[in-house]
């Protein structure tokens, strides 16, 4: 199963509430690896906290369902559209 992520780029222009994110922030909340497309330019290389997959694995799957668990990301996925899209 996987986090299917529709590259709204939410997520990545709202960091500043990740502590684990601090030094990628722009100053403004946005990653400093967001590109104007989207997408991510280190995305090979990103934070654990910003695969989903990861996450999972490292520090939920003992205590979660992986399906519960991509549910529960796509509900605050749909939470952040419904606060900061346009």
């Amino acid at each position: 199963m996987t986090f299917e992520c529709d590259r709204c780029g939410l997520c990545c222009q709202h960091i500043d509430i990740i502590p684990q994110l601090k030094a990628f922030d722009s100053g403004n909340g946005r990653c400093i690896h967001l590109l104007s497309s989207n997408l991510c330019d280190i995305y090979p290389d990103r934070p654990e906290v910003c695969n989903v997959e990861a996450m999972y694995k490292l520090y939920y799957k003992g205590t979660i369902s992986e399906e519960e668990y991509i549910k529960k990301n796509k509900q605050g996925c749909i939470q952040l559209k419904n606060k900061y899209a346009k």
